[in-house]
């Protein structure tokens, strides 16, 4: 087989625009990029950010909880998940009553720290926001579901109607999803592992 000079040339002129996309992926930033492990709090520099505030008090129940009326169950995919993957959740009332809640948006998506648990979402209007809530109805056999992009814009969007934001940058780490919607009944949680 016989090549020619113009062969020659698309070979290196495609072999550079490979090469120059992989540079283009790296720099541009593919990956958690906050800190990693277990942070002594998180910082971000942005004057005007203002954390949400932790709406619940006392511990989180895992995965199972049951009110006066009936149980509720809140399940997951996976206990680790990577960056930029959905984090896909599911919270059921698998009781015999309705159960009432306060909407779908009244979650938490915290990461540990050596505070505790805190937020990664917050304002950046230099006042704290406060998440939806309306007093509604799960019924048996029912659930609301999530499907949560993990990547900073992934998660400030996900709840509609309120301009959030993620600060610092998500990094490897432990995480848990907490609704804390359930009224009379304390909050239900899964914690995950993140990974790049």
């Amino acid at each position: 087989m016989n090549y020619t000079r113009r062969d020659a040339l698309a070979g290196s002129a495609l072999a550079v625009s490979v090469a120059a996309a992989g540079c283009l992926d790296f720099a541009a930033g593919d990956g958690p990029q906050g800190p990693e492990g277990t942070p002594a709090t998180l910082t971000c520099e942005e004057d005007a950010f203002v954390r949400l505030d932790r709406p619940f008090e006392g511990s989180v129940a895992e995965t199972l909880v049951e009110t006066d009326e009936t149980t509720v169950e809140l399940s997951t995919e996976g206990t680790a998940e990577t960056y930029g993957q959905s984090l896909r959740l599911v919270l059921r009332n698998t009781g015999d009553a309705p159960a009432v809640t306060l909407g779908e948006a009244a979650y938490s998506l915290q990461r540990e720290t050596g505070e505790g648990w805190l937020d990664v979402r917050g304002s950046t209007t230099g006042e704290a926001v406060e998440l939806p809530r309306s007093e509604s109805s799960l019924d048996t056999s029912s659930a609301y579901s999530w499907d949560i992009t993990l990547t900073e814009s992934g998660i400030a969007d996900a709840v509609d109607g309120v301009d959030l934001t993620v600060c610092p940058p998500l990094g490897d780490g432990t995480y848990r999803f907490v609704y804390w919607g359930l009224v009379d009944a304390p909050p239900i949680g899964a914690e995950f592992e993140l990974v790049g």
